[in-house]
């Protein structure tokens, strides 16, 4: 056994990493729904309920269901990372121990869960990519509005 003290905290940091960057995502991701939701809104009270404006609507509508998975998988992995934390700590309380099968049960659960948190970390980055790109479409739709109303009203 090595009696090297970074080892345990290399083990930690890892999923403590993850764990503040999942956090970061949450946080811009919450902000994204909130604005999303409002754009939702703006779209549905419009009063000329045109093509375009139906189109932007079902935009939005994808937008909003594709942060809310974002933000549920970001939720997951944040757990699974936490407890990933947790596990290689108890693993090093189980290592002083040298209870070796426990060990190999905690060492096996804190690479379950944090695979799990990763596998969730990428959807929820996914899921942002596919809004992302919605998005760029709603834009683009609203600025080829926009110049057709300006030359009409030339």
């Amino acid at each position: 056994m090595t009696t090297n003290p970074f080892v345990v905290l290399s083990y930690v940091g890892g999923p403590a990493l993850l764990t503040n960057a999942t956090s970061l995502f949450i946080l811009s991701t919450s902000n994204r729904f909130a604005r999303a939701i409002d754009r939702a809104r703006v779209l549905a009270e419009r009063s000329d309920n045109g093509i375009d404006v139906l189109e932007e609507l079902k935009d939005a509508h994808k937008r909003v269901d594709l942060i809310v998975r974002a933000l549920t998988s970001f939720y997951v992995a944040a757990a699974m990372f936490a407890l990933g934390t947790l596990a290689t700590i108890a693993g090093a309380a189980v290592a002083e121990v040298q209870n070796a099968p426990i060990l190999t049960v905690v060492i096996a659960g804190a690479a379950i869960v944090g695979v799990a948190g990763f596998v969730a970390f990428m959807a929820g980055a996914i899921s942002l990519v596919f809004e992302a790109r919605i998005t760029a479409r709603m834009i683009a739709l609203e600025a080829r509005s926009a110049f057709a109303r300006a030359r009409l009203s030339e």
